[in-house]
């Protein structure tokens, strides 16, 4: 260190030289701002300190000029205080003394100042180099300001963070700044360990880059809703947290607060719910699937033993009216028997082919389309052409199936609600997918009513769809009626995502 013994004649060339216009001014500002200004020379010794000392400390200026630094250090910072600012100023000078002094370089400190009433203040102490006009350094500068009121401030927030069910935790250049009780509870590793430490180290290393993202978002205000990840503790718990974020000043510089809520047990029970309704939706699929085959086996039964039946009595009637030919009334009741029985021939096919169709089997999902509109036309008056593609798609037997059924009810609903003259079936396909749209010209329906769940026509064409990995839309036409439109997958058993059916789109 330099030695700060100058001669006496300086010292006295000093005391009388007079002041310039700009050290006056300088003067002037220095003795009327609130924070205490503080130059010392190169042996630490203090050159010039502020009035507002007396203010906010209670000393008054005589007792510290000429003094060295570390003649009252001691006095004037509590212990913990004293060893920061002996630490920092051994820096300063080391800086010095190395030739290393950085222009632009300070050292701030929050340290803790007594005051001469006994009692203690909080201040921000920021430290640097004083220069003289060709650079050399010729002292040292500190400014002093009361954060009393900050600190008031971190402390009430520090009692609202750790009385917080969430954990609490600010982040400054991606290190832990503060954290509160309940993360230190979750992390593991008491606040002295986690100070200063990487922020990102508890999140899963999967979903870094997501939180990263996510996080960013929300603090330029492209988000709103809290994001989801997983945080593992120091001894490798992992746990799911719902977190958000916002930009705060910590310290006189942005930081970024974070608070998160344990949402473990809830993904657990989200988890049950999803497996609940996984088995519940291939109880489903296999109770759609028994159905269907009782279908079949019913329709085979009515087109097969019912149908021979049939024949054998018609064969019957035949042969008894051909012997009653000298009995005209028996003859006549002959005739009326074997009008009946073709009739119940004509209705037993009629209700096998409703409920399983052969064509649909035999020949494909197209051409049971157009067989099936042109019989609801026959029934219903209603006109329904068909626009179909010339090649049967290739489908699995489920998903043609499920177009077949949801077409039935789609027409269905046209006859009994929209009093329409006209409904179109229109069938496209693709390599991945069939699509099966029913629109009519009728007066609509009131798409709220229909999304309630007592609308058991939709729920049926939704589960239905959603078996195979489709989806149903409905919405109403430009011009009159609604549009009713199927999406499915061309292979049920190779969906590689099941879409949630539901109204628009």
């Amino acid at each position: 260190m330099k030695s700060g013994n100058r001669p006496q004649q300086e010292l006295a060339d000093q005391d009388i030289r007079p002041e310039s216009e700009a050290e006056k001014l300088y003067r002037l500002l220095a003795e009327n701002v609130a924070d205490i200004i503080c130059t010392l020379d190169l042996d630490l010794r203090v050159t010039y300190l502020s009035p507002s000392v007396t203010h906010l400390l209670g000393y008054t200026v005589e007792e510290a000029l000429g003094q060295r630094w570390d003649q009252w250090i001691d006095v004037a910072l509590t212990p913990a205080s004293a060893d920061i600012a002996t630490r920092v100023f051994r820096e300063m000078v080391a800086s010095v003394n190395q030739g290393q002094a950085d222009v632009f370089k300070s050292w701030t400190t929050e340290l803790e100042f007594n005051r001469a009433d006994g009692s203690t203040l909080w201040t921000e102490s920021k430290m640097g180099i004083l220069r003289s006009r060709d650079g050399e350094p010729v002292g040292y500068i500190g400014v002093v300001r009361d954060i009393a009121e900050r600190r008031r401030a971190q402390e009430l927030f520090k009692t609202l963070a750790n009385n917080s069910p969430n954990a609490v935790y600010i982040v400054q250049d991606g290190r832990f700044e503060f954290v509160n009780v309940q993360f230190q509870q979750h992390a593991g590793v008491d606040e002295r360990d986690l100070l200063g430490t990487d922020a990102s180290r508890f999140v899963l290393p999967e979903d870094r880059d997501m939180v990263r993202r996510m996080s960013l978002a929300m603090l330029k205000g492209e988000r709103s809703n809290p994001y989801e990840y997983r945080f593992v503790s120091h001894d490798g718990r992992t746990i799911w947290v719902m977190e958000r974020v916002a930009s705060i000043q910590h310290n006189g510089r942005q930081a970024t607060l974070a608070n998160f809520m344990d949402i473990t047990e809830r993904k657990r029970s989200e988890e049950v719910l999803r497996r609940s309704e996984s088995q519940l939706r291939l109880l489903s699929q296999r109770i759609i699937e028994v159905q269907e085959e009782e279908r079949a086996r019913i329709a085979r039964e009515l087109h097969d033993q019912l149908g021979q039946e049939l024949v054998a009595l018609k064969i019957e009637a035949v042969s008894l009216a051909e012997k009653l030919t000298d009995d005209a009334v028996l003859r006549e009741r002959a005739r009326a028997v074997l009008d009946l029985v073709e009739r119940l021939d004509s209705t037993s096919h009629r209700i096998a082919v409703s409920i399983r169709p052969e064509i649909l089997d035999e020949l494909g999902l197209v051409r049971a389309i157009q067989w099936y509109a042109e019989d609801f036309e026959r029934r219903s008056g209603i006109s329904c052409p068909v626009e179909a593609p010339v090649d049967e798609p290739a489908l699995s037997k489920q998903t043609a199936t499920c177009a077949y059924r949801i077409l039935q009810e789609a027409l269905t609903n046209v006859w009994k609600h929209s009093r329409a003259s006209q409904a179109k079936v229109k069938v496209t396909a693709t390599d991945r997918t069939v699509s099966i749209c029913v629109s009519d010209d009728g007066v609509g329906v009131d798409l709220k009513r229909l999304a309630d769940a007592s609308s058991l026509g939709l729920l049926g064409m939704r589960e239905r769809a959603s078996l195979v990995g489709g989806r149903v839309t409905i919405r109403r036409n430009r011009g009159r009626g609604l549009r009713v439109t199927a999406h499915l997958p061309v292979d049920a058993a190779h969906a590689e995502t099941t879409l949630g059916a539901g109204l628009g789109g």
